[in-house]
């Protein structure tokens, strides 16, 4: 599923364009569409970068398509119910199973994004995105999001934080069995039997070599081993680089941080998979805005 070449993975044009702050927000460049294959973009930018009157920006707008922003024209109807707004708003974040020359996942059925910025599923977060659907009576809705999710644990073995390549270190809370649960009440008992192998296939990503924990390497991946022999799972991100959609953010911090680069960055993507996004409760001082 992963292509030959990521957009995170074009150095240095990546570093270059993150940290030069060519886009306000971090995450623009890593959903970009490439107008052409990204090797030839990186032979592009080393032959030209250090020529006289290179400009980045320029460079970058005439090599790539920035990601489509859906919702933004989108306003709620003021002398219409909170209900019927809701249902106003589902059409306009589905989005249908496109491939695209992308960091996207395709997945093969329609789904429900946030809106925004925010062009994919994320996990933990479309379980609450289901009880909305159920309470508006779109079961097949709620059927399509988790075939797709079903179809991620088949193909990477785990629900990653969003259908984006970059996402591919990380879950998020393990919400699919809650989700099957949902669907079960609708549908009957037989929703769950069917399901039961990526069920599995889950759970087993979770506790992965929670047999080889022992007083000596008493933490491996997602499992903890306890004193008292129980296990406990955590948080964990498989790698321990900047986030590519935070590069900026993730470096300006590591770089002010007391903690070793490669721990900060493990530590920010840890919490990534958390859910619990980041703001001023993880501060200090909260009153420093």
């Amino acid at each position: 599923m992963m292509q030959e070449l990521q957009i995170f993975q074009l150095h240095p044009l990546f570093e270059d364009v993150q940290l030069q702050n060519i886009f306000n927000d971090s995450k623009t460049f890593v959903d970009c569409i490439p107008q052409k294959s990204l090797s030839e973009i990186q032979n592009d930018y080393v032959s030209e970068k250090d020529q006289l009157g290179f400009d980045l920006r320029s460079f970058v707008l005439k090599q790539f398509h920035l990601p489509a922003a859906h919702t933004n024209n989108y306003t709620s109807d003021t002398k219409k119910s909170v209900e019927e707004n809701i249902e106003l708003l589902w059409p306009v974040l589905t989005r249908q199973p496109m491939p695209e020359k992308s960091t996207l996942i395709p997945l093969p059925h329609p789904y429900i994004v946030p809106g925004g910025r925010f062009g994919e599923i994320y996990y933990w977060d479309s379980f609450f995105t289901m009880l909305g659907l159920h309470a508006s009576g779109h079961i097949d809705m709620i059927e399509n999001m988790i075939n797709n999710f079903s179809f991620l644990i088949d193909e990477l073995g785990f629900v990653p934080n969003g259908n984006r390549q970059y996402y591919s270190g990380r879950s998020q809370p393990p919400f699919y069995s809650l989700m099957i649960k949902l669907l079960a009440s609708v549908k009957g008992e037989n929703v769950i039997i069917n399901y039961l192998p990526q069920l599995e296939k889950e759970h087993n990503f979770w506790m992965k070599e929670n047999n080889d924990l022992n007083k000596n390497n008493n933490a491996i991946h997602r499992v903890v081993l306890l004193p008292d022999g129980e296990i406990l799972n955590r948080y964990w991100d498989e790698f321990d680089t900047p986030r590519p959609e935070s590069y900026r953010e993730d470096v300006w911090l590591a770089n002010d941080s007391s903690q070793n680069k490669e721990q900060a960055y493990r530590h920010l993507r840890a919490g990534a998979e958390s859910g619990w996004d980041y703001s001023s409760r993880w501060f200090k001082d909260k009153n420093v805005f």
